[in-house]
């Protein structure tokens, strides 16, 4: 890999030998020509190079990799430790950004502030509170840090007294989107100092605000109560938490635990771990929210602390997912324990994540496995969608059943399960089952137009209800013109109807919208076939071939190829019924 890079970088590196001081976009105020011209003859200035190629690729660990070793052949270079850091933190590896920052003169660390983080988690984790502290009141840790440095400073004062930990929390400048995040920690001050009806009012505050982790708090305040004997209290924050974000499998945990009727034991936090709710509180609840780079490297930190802290590790994959790092995702996820609250969660993320690089037999097996952790509705659910849009149509027709069965006794129908277990018929070869749930779909949601789409295509499509069916597409087509599927579906309803100007004109429209659509492109080959346009005809269907269809759809591409359409049947749709 490394070598690799190398040879990509001749171009660069040129350029930048050339005198092109600006170089690649973001390279930043740090390269100067000044700058250039003392690094050129130095292994520094390759592995910089290469370090910021590997960054802008897409690569977050070789560069990580690039930057450490660049810092390597400057280890008095503060910009450079400061790079190397991040890029290693955003790597995901905390780890070993500790062993590398663990190596540097006190004096180079000072000037970064990854690098002082990096080493405030390792005192906090090697139960070296008071100098913890005071690297957080003496450090320049940027605006950026500013939320998480007052918290930490107010966790760990607390450690020592819950009341001047309170008290610097209190003083911290007011922050309307973080006040649950507030709440909760001061709540878990109180729970450190034994005083349980003010962690139990702070908590139950939390629960009521703006608060990125409403889970974790509703954990602690139910089991809190619990333990107290307070088992209709602990319902209650149970009750709240699936009231504001749904039930989970930590809900069914808390749920199973208090009806069992064994003794609660009363949560306790170390500071370690305390302190590690505290970075995932202030990031999920601040910076993460607008960074997922940055949001990796914060609940990389917190994994440093409590490698266990589930909603650390969901949020952590999340992260990853969002910088299209998929297999970094699934390995943060398969971390949480088989006996994790949490472990449906995962494995329906780690699911969901496979699938999207196609790797859907594994993804099945997790699903699977997420449904055999939980039969929640919404597992179910997506384990359903999942078989769904794998062709397991049956499999996923069953869950569907199950569903819907539960959803009409409680009296509470959703149309976007009915809609799903229609498309699933229908792709099983049952289409008067999907006409008669696509029917009760829209009668609940009748402007949605992907029912209308669908229920009007199927019946256009089979010469039924043609002129119903019609109206029903132009109402889908009007309503999300933008959407290609649906155009292409009125455009092959016109051709199916034997009006192929009308059917080119659309089917066109359609695949300007969606290009890399498969059967979109197909669909215009043949409407340009029937219009006498053989030649343009032809150059679709081979543009379809190249999009990989799905093996049935290339052998009716390939079979076309050699022999065109048939011949015009004697009726069109138009004359039936």
């Amino acid at each position: 890999m490394w070598s690799g890079f190398r040879t990509s970088l001749l171009a660069v590196t040129a350029c930048i030998g050339a005198g092109c001081a600006s170089g690649p976009a973001g390279y930043g105020p740090w390269l100067t020509p000044a700058r250039l011209e003392e690094l050129k003859t130095q292994q520094e200035y390759a592995d910089f190079i290469a370090a910021r190629y590997a960054g802008m690729s897409g690569d977050p660990s070789s560069a990580a990799a690039y930057y450490r070793r660049a810092f390597g052949s400057a280890p008095t270079d503060a910009t450079l430790l400061e790079r190397a850091t991040f890029a290693t933190l955003i790597s995901g590896d905390a780890g070993e950004a500790t062993r590398m920052v663990a190596a540097v003169d006190a004096s180079v660390a000072q000037q970064s502030p990854s690098a002082q983080l990096v080493l405030i988690v390792d005192e906090i984790g090697s139960g070296k509170t008071k100098s913890a502290l005071q690297r957080l009141r003496t450090s320049s840790l940027g605006a950026i840090n500013a939320d998480l440095v007052g918290f930490l400073t107010a966790w760990l004062t607390a450690t020592e007294s819950a009341d001047k930990g309170i008290a610097a929390l209190a003083q911290l400048p007011p922050r309307r989107l973080l006040a649950g995040e507030q709440a909760a920690i001061r709540g878990m001050m109180y729970l450190g100092a034994g005083r349980d009806e003010k962690a139990i009012d702070a908590f139950n505050q939390a629960q009521r605000l703006p608060l990125a982790s409403t889970a974790l708090v509703a954990s602690l305040n139910a089991r809190l109560m619990a333990s107290r004997g307070d088992i209709a209290g602990a319902h209650k924050a149970i009750a709240l938490e699936i009231e504001e974000s749904g039930a989970s499998s930590l809900t069914d945990y808390l749920l199973t635990m208090l009806d069992s009727g064994q003794p609660v034991v009363r949560p306790k936090l170390s500071t370690r771990q305390g302190a590690a709710i505290v970075i995932y509180l202030a990031s999920a609840g601040g910076i993460a929210r607008s960074s997922p780079e940055l949001g990796a490297l914060r609940y990389s930190l917190a994994l440093r602390l409590d490698p266990e802290l589930a909603p650390a590790r969901l949020a952590f994959a999340d992260a990853f997912s969002q910088q299209e790092r998929a297999e970094d995702a699934v390995e943060v996820l398969r971390e949480i324990q088989a006996t994790s609250p949490w472990r449906a969660e995962a494995l329906i993320q780690q699911a969901w994540l496979l699938n999207g690089i196609d790797h859907p037999g594994e993804a099945l097996v997790a699903a699977d496995q997420a449904l055999a952790s939980s039969r929640r509705r919404d597992i179910a659910i997506a384990v359903a969608d999942l078989n769904r849009i794998n062709g397991n149509h049956e499999r996923a027709r069953k869950l569907y059943d199950e569903i819907i069965a539960a959803d009409l006794e409680a009296k509470q129908p959703d149309w976007r399960v009915l809609f799903a277990r229609a498309n699933a018929l229908s792709a099983g070869g049952n289409w008067k089952a999907a006409e008669a749930d696509a029917i009760a779909a829209l009668a609940i949601e009748p402007d949605r137009p992907e029912i209308q789409n669908f229920l009007g295509f199927g019946w256009v499509e089979r010469g039924e209800h043609v002129e119903q069916g019609m109206t029903l597409i132009r109402k889908a087509a009007a309503a999300r013109p933008d959407q290609g599927y649906i155009v292409d579906s009125l455009g092959w309803a016109h051709f199916q109807l034997g009006q192929y100007s009308e059917a080119v004109l659309q089917l066109e429209r359609a695949t300007e919208l969606s290009p890399a659509d498969a059967e979109i492109v197909d669909h215009l080959g043949d409407a340009y076939w029937r219009s006498g346009r053989e030649a343009e005809a032809r150059y679709q269907w081979i543009a379809a071939l190249r999009l990989k269809p799905g093996p049935e759809r290339e052998q009716s591409l390939r079979g076309k190829l050699d022999k065109g359409l048939p011949a015009m049947p004697a009726a069109s749709l138009a004359s039936r019924p």
